[in-house]
C-alpha cells in the first residue's frame, strides 16, 4: 500500500503513450561473478548444457568465481545489474542464491540480496537455492543432507530468504531428494519453489504439486496431466522462454496448453550467466515467438501472474486502489507493441510507490 508521504495526487504527462503495471520478474539469478561466453561458443558447436555441466563447466565455473569474490564486490556487481532491470521497467523481482554451494558462500550471496533490499525501492523476494547443483566430488545425498541440516536452519535464523528452491533434474537432484529439501524448507518457514523439467521429464512438476509449491519454473518437458493438476494445487507455472532461446534447445514450455486450462502463466527472465537477459520486454518478444503468447497474455505474465507466483498479487501486479503505485509508462501507442518489438527504447518512466525512479528511460533516483 502506498505510504502516506507519497499519497498526494500527482499528474504525469503520458500523451500518446500507454500506462501499465510495473513489471514483476519472478525468477532471477542476479548475484554471481563472471560470465560464460566461452561456454556459449561450445553450445553453438553442439555441446548440450548438461554435457558441459558434467565436465565441470556451467554452474561450477560460476561457483568457483563467485566463491573467490567478496561480498562487497558482489553487491556492486548486482546493483549495476539491478539498475538496468529497473530502467527496463522491473519494479519487483525475485533473486536466488545458488552460486556458492557451500555454507559460507550461500549465506554470503543471501546477505548481498538482503543488502540490495535495504538500498533499493524496488521490492525484492529472496530465494535460497543451495540445491542448485551438486559440488564436485560429492554425492547428491550427502550434499542434500548439508543443505537440509546446516544451510536451511541458518537461513531461517538470519531471516535471509522467503523461499526455498531446488533444481530437480536427472543427474542433479532426483524427485526424492527434491521433496526432502523443499519439505525441510517448509518446516523452516520457507515457501517452496522448484526448477522443474527443464531438460527432461524429471517429475519436477509432480513434486511441485505434491508440496504445493508457490511456483514451478521452466516446465519444458512436464506431463500435461501434472500441469493440469496445478489448477487444483494452486502452483503458479513460471515460464522462462529466454532460457530455452539462450540454451539453443529449440524446445519451449507448452504455454498455450496451460493457458487453455486456465492456468495463470507467469514469465521471468531467468537472468544468469547462461542467459544474459535483464529486461522483461525482451522476454515478451521471445514469449510471443517461442510460446505463441499474445500481448494481453504476456502482459498478465509479467505483472499480475508473476506477482501471484511470489504471493504478492494483493499488493502489486495491477493498477488498483490500495495497491502499490508501481507503474511503467511506455512510448508506444498500443499495448500490442509488447511482444511485437524487442523493447529497445520503449520505457519512458518507471514509478515505484508513486516515486519517479526512471525518467526518459534513465534512472534518476
Amino acid at each position: 500500500m502506498l505510504e502516506q508521504k507519497y499519497s498526494a495526487s500527482r499528474h504525469l504527462l503520458a500523451t500518446g503513450e500507454i500506462v501499465v503495471p510495473g513489471f514483476v520478474d519472478p525468477h532471477t539469478h542476479l548475484v554471481f561473478q563472471g560470465s560464460r561466453e566461452e561456454e556459449f561458443q561450445q553450445r553453438l558447436a553442439g555441446a548440450s548444457y548438461l554435457d558441459i555441466l558434467q565436465k565441470g563447466g556451467g554452474i561450477m565455473e560460476t561457483v568457483n568465481k563467485t566463491r573467490q569474490t567478496s561480498q562487497f564486490e558482489l553487491l556492486t556487481i548486482a546493483q549495476d545489474r539491478l539498475n538496468t532491470m529497473v530502467e527496463a521497467g522491473t519494479t519487483t523481482l525475485e533473486i536466488k542464491s545458488g552460486y556458492g554451494l557451500r555454507f559460507e558462500d550461500e549465506l554470503k550471496i543471501l546477505r548481498v540480496i538482503h543488502k540490495l533490499k535495504e538500498q533499493n525501492l524496488c521490492r525484492i523476494a529472496a530465494t535460497f537455492l543451495g540445491a542448485h547443483a551438486v559440488p564436485s566430488g560429492m554425492a547428491p545425498e550427502d550434499y542434500a543432507r548439508i543443505v537440509i541440516e546446516e544451510m536451511i536452519p541458518s537461513v531461517r535464523r538470519e531471516g535471509l530468504a522467503e523461499f526455498c528452491d531446488v533444481f530437480c533434474e536427472n543427474g542433479v537432484f532426483n524427485p526424492q531428494l527434491s521433496r526432502k529439501i523443499l519439505r525441510a524448507g517448509t518446516r523452516n518457514g520457507l515457501r517452496p519453489r522448484i526448477h522443474a523439467d527443464q531438460f527432461t521429464e524429471s517429475q519436477g512438476a509432480g513434486v511441485a504439486n505434491e508440496v504445493r509449491a508457490a511456483s514451478a519454473d521452466h516446465l519444458v518437458h512436464s506431463k500435461l496431466g501434472e500441469l493440469e493438476r496445478m489448477t487444483q494445487t494452486s502452483v503458479t507455472p513460471v515460464l522462462l522462454p529466454a532460457s530455452s532461446h539462450s540454451l539453443l534447445s529449440g524446445k519451449y514450455a507448452p504455454a498455450k496448453d496451460m493457458l487453455s486450462k486456465g492456468l495463470p502463466v507467469a514469465l521471468g527472465t531467468d537472468f544468469s550467466p547462461s542467459n544474459w537477459i535483464l529486461g522483461q520486454l525482451t522476454v515478451a518478444a521471445v514469449a510471443a515467438r517461442g510460446l505463441r503468447m499474445k500481448a494481453d497474455e504476456i502482459i498478465r505474465g509479467i505483472t499480475i501472474n508473476a506477482a501471484r507466483s511470489l504471493g504478492l498479487e494483493h499488493t502489486i501486479g495491477s493498477i488498483a486502489p490500495r495497491k502499490r503505485a508501481d507503474i511503467v509508462v511506455l512510448k508506444v501507442p498500443s499495448h500490442k507493441r509488447i511482444g511485437y518489438t524487442y523493447g529497445e527504447g520503449m520505457v519512458d518512466k518507471v514509478l515505484i510507490e508513486g516515486r519517479e525512479i526512471v525518467k526518459e528511460g534513465k534512472r534518476v533516483y
